[in-house]
């Protein structure tokens, strides 16, 4: 199958009208541009490379020396991977952010649906087809770039895990936490009523910042 990239060059090649055009979202990645980040191994060594995590295909890229976008393989021996404010570890076949350390550590894993819009369909509606392989549409690397065609949907989700006495529970909301931490219903929502906590990886952090201190 052809790729992306080469469809749209056909397209422009016979000046023909197509929304597949390289828009300017960048909502795929967890960083706006590729950054340095400093890689250190099981066995101590450190490497520094240009990297970012992708929310599609929920790996951690980097740029080659050849300037050429590429998948971070393999992660078994890697330890963490450091930017300037942010680690990120291993964790199964992708990597998780490291939130908070302590009495309840707390990580998040980035995710994204990708949809593709369709054309209009008549009687002023149009649709959109979900993208359930991821890989089919990345043989050229298409998905490691910064900007994806204007016509893909891009809702990006955090999950979050948090570690309690050596168990690991799983939460996207503030009101999941709730049910995690049931005896502390009350506290948890006069916090966040008086806060203004968002589901977000601010609001989230304060939160079990505050659970940790009760």
């Amino acid at each position: 199958m052809a790729s992306i990239s080469n469809k749209i060059i056909v397209l422009c090649c016979c000046f023909v009208s197509t929304t597949f055009v390289w828009g300017q979202n960048g909502k795929h990645f967890v960083f706006p541009e590729y950054q340095e980040g400093q890689i250190v191994y099981k066995n101590k060594k450190v490497n520094k490379v240009e990297l970012n995590y992708n929310k599609a295909t929920e790996e951690m890229v980097y740029t080659g020396s050849d300037g050429k976008k590429m998948a971070l393989h393999p992660i078994d021996q890697i330890d963490t991977i450091y930017f300037e404010k942010r680690s990120f570890i291993p964790s199964g076949n992708s990597f998780e952010e490291v939130l908070l350390s302590g009495k309840y550590p707390l990580y998040a894993s980035y995710h994204c649906r990708l949809s593709i819009g369709a054309q209009n369909i008549g009687y002023g509606s149009s649709s959109t087809t979900a993208i359930d392989n991821i890989s089919s549409l990345n043989t050229g690397g298409e998905m490691y770039q910064l900007k994806l065609p204007e016509n893909y949907k891009v809702e990006p989700y955090t999950i979050y895990t948090i570690e309690i006495n050596g168990k690991r529970e799983r939460f996207r909301r503030i009101k999941e936490v709730i049910k995690i931490f049931p005896e502390r219903k009350k506290e948890i929502m006069n916090f966040q009523k008086k806060n203004k906590l968002k589901n977000d990886n601010e609001g989230i952090i304060q939160l079990i910042q505050y659970i940790s201190s009760l």
